[in-house]
């Protein structure tokens, strides 16, 4: 196995980058949605990675430590977009939360909703190693039993739309789409021990059950286009304050109190309104209960 100094003497090896997009709209969001570091969500690969996405296609092609240079370059697919840009992600889940990012994303590559992913390797029950390569099932090596592996054709590996829809499919959260909700918020209501959290768009609320689910949801909001989501603090104003800002005098509804996935979330608002905010204002507890 070559060294990181011997990789780095060839000029293919110093012109790989991973392209904004990628980064932007599915690394950095994903380090945040699970609390991981660089170390264990990322685009390139270490220097055991000697063919394939965690490179750049030209990295392949041109690198006289590549070992397979076929993998990933062949394709019409992997000679469109930038030759130098990394194309494949990892992702450092385990145990239940990697099973099922893995059926999702096959879910996803058989529905043909996708077609910038390549690739992805993972695991549905920790025991056997499942995935997609370039059309069709496929496996990979025993590394992916505890972590997931999401690749790209050369052309898609920083298209916005794809790596919105992957992110969506790894974290199980709904992707956002044209013409669709857009002023996601949440916001604290009073401080300390006796504060209250709520999620709103505009028309719509739900209490959070704490300040934990707060910070989830607000992972929540960026992956659904809202980078600069933020708790919003009120600081002594009242819960119906609060809530009052958000909904205005429009009508608002509420998830079962048991759904704080933004899917749910997102499913509850195209439902029927159940109250106004000057109806809530007079119930003051009101939060869909029996709705």
């Amino acid at each position: 196995m070559p060294s990181y100094l011997q990789l780095a003497q060839e000029q293919v090896w110093q012109d790989q980058y991973v392209p904004d997009n990628l980064n932007d709209l599915l690394i950095e969001p994903l380090r945040e949605f699970y609390g991981m570091g660089a170390n264990a969500i990322g685009a390139p690969g270490d220097n055991s990675h000697l063919y394939g996405r965690h490179r750049s296609a030209a990295w392949d092609r041109g690198s006289a430590y590549c070992t397979n240079r076929s993998y990933g370059t062949t394709d019409g697919r992997d000679h469109d977009g930038d030759q130098d840009i990394y194309r494949a992600v990892d992702v450092g889940i385990q145990g239940e939360v990697l099973y099922a990012a893995s059926h999702r994303m096959d879910e996803l590559v058989r529905s043909g909703k996708c077609p910038g992913v390549a690739e992805w390797f993972g695991t549905f029950d920790g025991q056997t190693v499942v995935g997609w390569y370039e059309g069709g099932p496929s496996s990979s090596d025993d590394s992916h039993l505890w972590h997931l592996h999401v690749g790209f054709w050369n052309g898609s590996a920083d298209d916005p739309e794809t790596m919105r829809t992957v992110l969506a499919t790894i974290t199980g959260q709904q992707a956002p789409t044209e013409g669709g909700v857009d002023m996601l918020m949440v916001g604290q209501a009073g401080s300390g021990d006796s504060a209250t959290y709520w999620l709103g768009d505009g028309f719509y609320h739900r209490q959070l059950k704490d300040k934990y689910t707060a910070d989830n949801m607000i992972g929540a909001l960026k992956l659904n286009g809202q980078p600069n989501a933020a708790i919003l603090n009120y600081g002594n104003a009242t819960t119906v304050d609060f809530v009052k800002s958000i909904v205005g005098p429009t009508p608002y509804v509420a998830a079962p109190s048991g759904d704080r996935d933004t899917a749910a979330i997102l499913a509850a608002i195209d439902g029927v309104p159940k109250a106004t905010a000057d109806e809530l204002a007079a119930d003051p507890e009101r939060d869909g209960a029996g709705t």
